[in-house]
């Protein structure tokens, strides 16, 4: 229970800042330093701090830290700044805070990682237990949630039920509801950004599949802008007060309201289709430019020749009949306490090692006879001591981060998996 609970901080830490309620009435312009946004601000920035340190090099970088700072700073503003004083009044600051939320602060958490930063930022032996809860029914559930058919409707149908006037207004008179309606938004934003982006480089959606994604949320998230802006009349006569305070009417602060959800965040998603579709491209050009550095090397020769003679027999091919551990020098015993080190168990399955028994990765029993590594190499001592040590070289984007691992370790973990028959 101790360490569930340890898990439940972590997550709090991730989505609490967005949590923040500002609908407090105010005519003064101030920061706004509530004490539990700020102190979870502080400690959400210390935990990331402490898992991009132990995984710098591998899965973050010096582009993930800055990214995590400019979305610290996207809180800030949003959260503390004048802007969530001015929020209370004015409709058309309210909204600029929720695109802040969503557009800003989403999309670079999204690119920093912080799950994964949290995820090492916790001790060794916290996370197994961690993975191996996630893996039953709370994965399970957060598999059928995290579709990408899924998040695109409750991204988009949690921004149109919140811009309707009746639960707009319920949230603004009642701090819980408000609480709620930021989580929603920096929530569904995180999950829909996460599609987009794809920071691990494994895409759940192919690139003309994702810039349909984005092109109907933008279409459908700029309705309402435009309902605010081109109406004849005020939707929102909860911000008569404010609006007078600041010298504007109620149709002119919702026309202004209108522009800013229509005109910059349309440009927000214009911005993303452009990088998609100049991503697109690349990938093209270097899926094309691989297979040609591919074919060139011999262990691509090998299982692109074994393919084409396999799709030509009618026969089944033969598992990989194994080869002796020690032939190639390494040790197997030492191999399992390298396995342990290095902690492969907080990813996969492995038979053997006391508590390797995670499933983030795939399972790496019977090693020994399987036929390929990674769906493209041959199975030898050669071909496995290679990926252990360089899997990003050979399948850029996969989800196997660099471990930068040295011969003799290599050797000695692919003595150990060559046992598992």
């Amino acid at each position: 229970m101790r360490r569930l609970t340890l898990l439940a901080v972590a997550l709090w830490l991730a989505a609490g800042p967005a949590w923040a309620h500002a609908g407090h009435e105010q005519s003064a312009l101030r920061w706004n330093f509530e004490a539990w946004v700020t102190v979870s601000l502080a400690i959400a920035t210390l935990a990331y701090a402490q898992g991009w340190r132990r995984m710098r090099g591998r899965a973050l970088g010096t582009v993930e830290a800055l990214c995590f700072a400019a979305g610290i700073l996207s809180l800030i503003l949003a959260l503390q700044s004048p802007l969530d004083s001015l929020g209370g009044d004015l409709f058309s600051a309210h909204m600029a805070q929720h695109l802040m939320l969503m557009l800003v602060a989403g999309p670079l958490f999204v690119r920093a990682r912080p799950l994964l930063a949290f995820l090492w930022a916790m001790p060794r032996g916290l996370r197994r237990p961690v993975g191996r809860w996630w893996s039953g029914a709370p994965g399970r559930i957060f598999a059928i949630l995290d579709s990408p058919v899924s998040i695109w409707l409750w991204f988009c149908g949690l921004f149109v039920f919140w811009h309707i006037p009746g639960p707009y207004g319920w949230a603004l008179r009642h701090e819980p509801v408000h609480v709620v309606e930021h989580l929603c938004f920096f929530v569904s934003a995180f999950a829909f950004w996460s599609v987009v982006i794809e920071p691990s480089g494994r895409r759940r959606l192919d690139y003309g599949a994702t810039l349909l994604f984005v092109a109907t949320a933008a279409v459908l998230s700029g309705l309402p802008g435009a309902l605010m802006a081109l109406s004849p009349r005020p939707f929102y006569p909860i911000h008569a007060e404010g609006a007078a305070r600041w010298g504007l009417s109620l149709i002119e602060d919702q026309q202004l309201a209108g522009l800013i959800m229509w005109i910059p965040a349309g440009f927000a998603y214009m911005a993303a289709i452009l990088v998609l579709f100049l991503q697109w491209l690349r990938a093209a050009e270097r899926r094309s430019q691989q297979r040609l550095r591919r074919a060139a090397g011999p262990a691509a020769t090998v299982a692109i020749l074994v393919v084409i003679l396999t799709g030509c027999d009618s026969k089944a091919e033969e598992p990989n009949p194994g080869v002796s551990p020690t032939s190639f020098g390494g040790d197997p015993r030492r191999g399992a306490k390298r396995i342990v080190e290095i902690g492969c168990g907080a990813c996969h399955t492995i038979p053997g090692i006391s508590g390797a028994d995670a499933l983030v990765g795939p399972p790496l029993d019977k090693m020994g006879r399987r036929v390929y590594l990674a769906g493209l190499l041959r199975n030898t001592p050669d071909n496995m001591i290679t990926w252990l040590r360089y899997p990003q070289r050979i399948v850029p984007g996969n989800a196997m981060p660099d471990m930068h691992l040295s011969e003799e370790q290599a050797r000695d973990i692919a003595a150990y998996l060559f046992t598992l028959k």
